[in-house]
């Protein structure tokens, strides 16, 4: 993050128990992890991960509030961007000025997903994927990265480059679609991913960084 704030969010890091599901509890939370009726989520997605222009899974909010108030309630503080000075709570996903709204949700994703969009990825703190901080948060990446690769049957061999980490939104039950203002256009974290032959993080500018916790 990694601050605290990656929430890389970031959000979920979660092994991956079939590299054909879009997200790890779709089976149970519906088809690609989208917005319940009335709700709307905000999420970040690896982009063009696999050469088809295609988003996977890296994790999203509010889910990551809910896992993470039942491993440490107390990380809560720490972690999630603020609303009002305050951390951001699942009620706030279901509160509309206008009622499923896609552009309410897109700028309240915005909001949120702005705070924590220029924040490195080898820290160690702890962050909702990485709640006991025993590896950096672009480490984890890289693995999960990785794990989406081998289930498609791609090359592995020598890596991932330049991999862009993007933010997308989805208003109830609608597709995810990307987090954009009109001035900066698709909202997207700084630093892209870089990952070694073995699958470990580096800077993809060359620049020295922290290899590991």
């Amino acid at each position: 993050m990694v601050s605290t704030k990656v929430v890389v969010l970031l959000f979920g890091l979660t092994a991956i128990a079939s590299a054909q599901r879009f997200c790890p509890r779709e089976r149970r939370d519906g088809f690609e992890c989208r917005a319940k009726k009335e709700q709307f989520k905000c999420g970040i997605f690896f982009e063009n991960l696999l050469g088809g222009n295609e988003i996977k899974w890296i994790g999203a909010l509010p889910d990551a509030i809910a896992k993470t108030r039942r491993k440490d309630p107390q990380l809560i503080k720490q972690i999630f961007p603020k609303v009002n000075r305050k951390p951001v709570e699942e009620g706030y996903f279901e509160t509309w000025s206008s009622k499923c709204d896609t552009d309410e949700a897109n700028s309240k994703c915005y909001l949120l997903l702005d705070q924590i969009a220029d924040d490195p990825l080898d820290s160690c703190k702890k962050t909702v994927g990485n709640l006991e901080g025993t590896d950096t948060i672009g480490n984890q990446l890289c693995g999960q990265a990785r794990r989406f690769l081998s289930g498609a049957k791609k090359d592995i061999s020598k890596g991932l480059k330049d991999q862009k980490l993007s933010m997308y939104s989805s208003t109830c039950t609608k597709k995810w679609d990307p987090v954009n203002s009109d001035v900066n256009g698709n909202l997207s974290v700084a630093e892209e991913l870089c990952c070694d032959a073995s699958w470990r993080y580096y800077k993809c500018d060359g620049s020295t960084f922290n290899e590991s916790c």
